[in-house]
């Protein structure tokens, strides 16, 4: 099979066209310095690189695009979550990285329901700090829910930190998604939605199917809206694996400016899905007998959703991490309908 490495330079992703509003919170002042802050008293960040890589990402900015509803207080205590994830992900970034022991043995006494473990490894005790901090915010079952996620996106980060460097095989755009919706912490951060409205979906219709699939027409919204950004990034070193763009590129044969096109098309698709979603998750919470203000909190929620999402996509387009990422060099820039 032919394979393409090239990249026009400056790489310039397409844009796809979502129907949510992007909004950034009234409170954003601050969210960068203060959980750089606690992340440096937990021992997650230590001066020099690290806080070069933090502001670099623009967790603050994230933050303050992806839970826009959120009041002050909440809104910091999101941040220093996405900057745990951003320091789980780097951790995972090195090859064949091994899982903290304590890390995953946390998270599993977490979805037990027994008492937080006490560990000191300086990831395992910042989730231990923002569980306790969180959990009291919240209602048990939605506890419960977050539990099993952060679960299931450790687990899923050791598993794939062994994978560096090994041949792909014969990945599918299946196989693909089915990873990519556990390490992408996309199933966390929309647990995490309900935090920012302070709204925490009834159980029920959180188990409902049409619940269960909105939340993963919102992973792989949100995983693809990353994938169409971190190209260069990834293609500089020759992580094939682990974006959509670039498994299109190698399994299809064609050129990147295309396989992007192709991705653009795709969460536009799903951004149609998520809609057509929401329209029978209302119909859901009538089956379902609903009071009003738990309808109105849902209402909330889902439209929290919709602005992470556009949030998420506004952000890639301002990160250096992404604006300034290593390009290859310069080829002829193709369009969407470019022929290989």
């Amino acid at each position: 099979m032919t394979t393409y490495t090239t990249l026009w330079t400056p790489y310039d992703p397409p844009r796809p066209a979502l129907p949510f509003p992007s909004l950034r919170s009234a409170h954003a002042a601050g969210f960068e310095d203060d959980a750089l802050q606690w992340a440096t008293q937990r021992g997650l960040v230590s001066g020099g690189n690290d806080e070069a890589y933090w502001r670099e990402v623009g967790l603050g900015e994230l933050s303050a695009r992806a839970y826009p509803h959120a009041e002050a207080s909440t809104g910091l205590l999101l941040t220093c979550w996405i900057g745990w994830t951003a320091c789980v992900e780097r951790h995972f970034d090195e090859p064949a990285t091994p899982a903290p022991r304590e890390l995953l043995a946390l998270a599993k006494s977490l979805v037990g329901r027994g008492e937080p473990l006490r560990v000191r490894h300086p990831l395992a005790a910042a989730l231990s700090d923002l569980w306790r901090d969180t959990s009291r915010l919240m209602p048990p079952h939605w506890s419960r829910h977050l539990a099993v996620n952060l679960a299931g996106y450790l687990h899923a980060c050791a598993a794939e930190s062994q994978e560096h460097g090994s041949d792909p095989g014969h990945v599918g755009v299946e196989d693909f998604f089915e990873q990519r919706r556990l390490t992408v912490g996309s199933y966390v951060y929309c647990d995490l939605v309900e935090l920012s409205v302070g709204f925490a979906v009834p159980d029920g219709l959180y188990r409902s199917e049409i619940f269960r699939r909105m939340r993963q027409v919102f992973n792989d919204l949100t995983s693809l809206v990353n994938d169409l950004a971190s190209v260069p990034k990834e293609l500089a070193v020759g992580d094939m694996r682990h974006n959509l763009v670039l498994l299109t590129h190698q399994r299809e044969a064609i050129p990147v400016a295309r396989a992007a096109c192709q991705v653009a098309a795709r969460i536009e698709e799903l951004a149609g899905t998520f809609t057509a979603l929401k329209e029978q998750l209302e119909a859901e919470a009538c089956r379902q007998a609903l009071a009003a203000g738990d309808r109105e909190g849902l209402r909330c929620c889902v439209e929290a959703m919709e602005a992470f999402i556009a949030g998420e996509q506004r952000w890639h387009e301002l990160s250096v991490r992404y604006t300034q990422a290593s390009e290859p060099p310069a080829t002829p820039r193709r369009d969407c309908d470019a022929r290989s």
